[in-house]
């Protein structure tokens, strides 16, 4: 059965949206869903699906591009900074990924660390977020021996209701010789994180993950060391685009900060769901979001 990490929201009347993933680069996500199976609709579009959602050993397959050949890059962008044309970076910041529960005995664990970046061109913006991984145990109770590594399995970032159209990618990089980030598997308009089993559709239907117009989820596979094999600890870029305030404040500078972006309480959301029947644990961060 799947472990279902569920938050309370309500949704109007659905229409049926046949848009679905099917290029490279950016990915609009539709309002209204997207139909799949046989008269259902799904919050999302799948990306690459090469690792089975992280239940394949062998791990997954990063996009490529021409003149090479391309391949597997469903929403994916080539590595290029900015990712599009024309978008000025405006904010830059590192947050620390704090543990703090049960598991910790109340201690607070740095399990990671989140680069977190907006773009902006006019009245759009897009949002980025990247993050490693440390090698530390989350886990400090006596009864549990061995190393317990916190795994991302969803991402997801609030703040877009009213924002208009959005549209998802990826980047697919690398942060080191001996480091190599996940693939997005999928992405939807939902809070609502369904973890993936070997045999699972690749987009639940709304029954089971509503469409909630204000969060875009992201489904990954990233852990220091995993226990199915797949190990990746650096996420690739996960971009979204929306609308945001065109107003005239330092386009042309590179903010280091907080100050001259708008900044929310735990709109950054990263959820362990229990792959290999590991504890449910969800941790929040305050990032930048839309006005």
């Amino acid at each position: 059965m799947n472990k279902n990490l569920v938050l309370s929201g309500t949704f109007s009347a659905l229409l049926l949206a046949s848009t679905a993933a099917s290029a490279t680069g950016f990915v609009r996500l539709p309002s209204q869903g997207v139909a799949v199976g046989e008269g259902d609709i799904s919050a999302y579009v799948v990306c690459n699906t090469t690792g089975d959602f992280g239940n394949n050993p062998n791990g997954s397959t990063p996009p490529t591009f021409e003149p090479s050949g391309g391949e597997n890059n469903t929403c994916a962008l080539p590595r290029a900074t900015p990712p599009l044309r024309g978008y000025q970076r405006i904010a830059n910041i590192r947050r620390d990924m704090i543990m703090r529960n049960t598991y910790t005995l109340g201690r607070s664990i740095k399990v990671g660390t989140v680069i977190d970046r907006v773009w902006k061109k006019d009245d759009q913006c897009i949002y980025g977020a990247k993050f490693r991984m440390d090698n530390v145990d989350y886990d400090l109770r006596l009864s549990e021996p061995g190393r317990q590594y916190f795994e991302i399995n969803d991402f997801l970032r609030g703040g877009f209701r009213g924002m208009g159209p959005i549209s998802i990618a990826y980047v697919h990089t690398t942060l080191g010789p001996a480091a190599s980030d996940e693939v997005l598997y999928r992405a939807g308009l939902t809070a609502t994180s369904v973890v993936n089993f070997p045999g699972d559709p690749a987009q639940p239907p709304i029954s089971v993950a509503p469409i909630n117009r204000n969060w875009v989820a992201f489904t990954s596979d990233i852990n220091f060391r995993d226990d199915d094999g797949s190990s990746f600890r650096d996420s690739p870029w996960f971009l979204v685009k929306s609308k945001c305030d065109d107003d005239d404040h330092d386009d042309e500078h590179d903010h280091d900060d907080d100050d001259d972006v708008n900044v929310e309480s735990n709109v950054l959301r990263f959820r362990q769901l229990g792959q290999e029947d590991q504890p449910l644990i969800e941790i929040r961060l305050r990032g930048f979001a839309p006005d």
